[in-house]
Parts: C-alpha cells; structure tokens; sequence
C-alpha cells in the first residue's frame, strides 16, 4: 500500500480508475473504514451535483448531434508494432475524480443550455467553475442532513478557499410574493446572504458561494419578499452545521 492510495477515493467513486489499481484499491477498502465512508459520501455527492446541474436538452438537439456526427472523421486504427499507450499515473489529488466528472456532467447540460439568453448562460458557466474549483480542494468536506418537513441538504465546504456550495431537493415552491434566500451564520454578528435559490420542477436548487466562510458555522436557508433582503426576516427552513 503506498501513499497515494488514499487519494483514489474520488476516482474509485466514479469508476474511473484502471483495473489493477481498482483491485488493489478494493483490497484496501475492506481494511480502510475511513475511505469505505468517504466513497460512499463522494459517490452520493456525485450523483447530487448531476442532479443539480442536469437540464432537459432541446427536442432539436438530438438531430443537431445526429446530423454533426455524419461531419466527424473517425481516427484511423493503430497500426501493429506502434506505441503502446502509456499508463496513467495514479490520481495524485483526492476529488480529481469528481471535478472531471462535475466537469463533464456540466458541459453536457451547457449544450442544453444554447437556446438561453446568454445573461442564463453566463450565470451557469460561472456556478459550474466554481463547483469545479471547490471540489478540488484538498480540504473540501462534506455535510448532509434533512429537516422533518422532507428538505434535503448537502454542504460542500473548502475553508482554505473560503468556498461553500449547497444543494437542496424535496423544496416546494416558494410562497406568491417569495423567495428561498441562503445565508451564512455565525454565533456573533449578522448573517450574510449568499444568494436566492430557486428550485427547479424538481425541488432542486444548487448555489456556489466563494466570497470567504469567515467566522460562519452554519449555513441557513430562509423564505424571504421577492428579491431578498439584507438580513432574515422570514421563517428559517434549514439550517446546517458547516464541516470544519
């Protein structure tokens, strides 16, 4: 067992890890409970953040891709006593993995996203980098809860970054002449907001904030008027503790 082994988490999660690797790996999990948890924390988030990012592409945009296929040229076969492909070296950071992944997932629903204004489209584009780069993090950590009303909730921290990500499900649609506001909490001195939430037919909402996590302890989620307000004012649906 070396080192590195440890860092595979992310990869293994996403089964995008060579065969002989996976096999030493998986000897590893059967001894390593702390990487056992960790797999099964980043294969649920995994699947959270594709839930999150996913759109329901245009009905014309499979015809686009049919008629763009006819267009590529496929690469000609390996001729015999040519090169043999090199060996990938083991992922050297924990949650490569899930950041190609989020990558992919996010480029896959951006095509979905062509026929938006391009203000939507710049706003999605900004969400997905900044998904990326937390969850690249080395010290990114991870929180999920649900409230008894049915809310579910995921907290991605990176404090080293000053990053924090929350992904809601099961959120009903806000009151007439509401909104879904998140906040940043702390024990002393107000709360800051780091944006609305809007959920989807779904009850999915997603929010990516990189303004710095400060003194807060807790991220909250409250019904706020349309447009948000400086401080809560509203009944406070969800609260979760941030990961140190």
């Amino acid at each position: 067992m070396t080192a590195d082994i440890h860092a595979l988490t992310g990869a293994y999660a996403l089964d995008a890890i060579p065969e002989i690797e996976r096999a030493a790996f998986e000897r590893h999990l059967a001894e390593c409970d702390a990487c056992a948890q960790e797999v099964r924390e980043l294969q649920a988030t995994a699947a959270r953040l594709g839930d999150a990012v996913s759109e329901v592409p245009p009905a014309e945009l499979k015809a686009r891709v049919l008629a763009r296929i006819a267009e590529v040229r496929q690469l000609p076969p390996l001729q015999h006593g040519g090169s043999a492909p090199t060996r990938s070296r083991p992922v050297a950071l924990r949650l490569t993995g899930i950041a190609a992944a989020v990558l992919l997932v996010v480029s896959v629903s951006l095509g979905a996203l062509l026929l938006r204004n391009q203000q939507e489209l710049d706003t999605q584009k900004s969400q997905s980098v900044a998904m990326v780069d937390l969850l690249s993090a080395d010290d990114v950590r991870f929180v999920s809860g649900s409230t008894a009303s049915g809310l579910n909730g995921t907290v991605v921290v990176s404090r080293s970054r000053g990053q924090v990500m929350l992904l809601a499900a099961n959120m009903p649609p806000a009151p007439d002449g509401k909104t879904y506001q998140a906040w940043l909490m702390r024990d002393e001195g107000s709360p800051r907001s780091v944006g609305l939430l809007a959920p989807d037919d779904s009850g999915r909402a997603s929010i990516v904030d990189s303004a710095g996590i400060g003194t807060a302890n807790q991220v909250g989620v409250s019904i706020e008027a349309a447009g948000g307000s400086d401080v809560p004012h509203g009944p406070v649906v969800m609260a979760m503790a941030l990961p140190d």
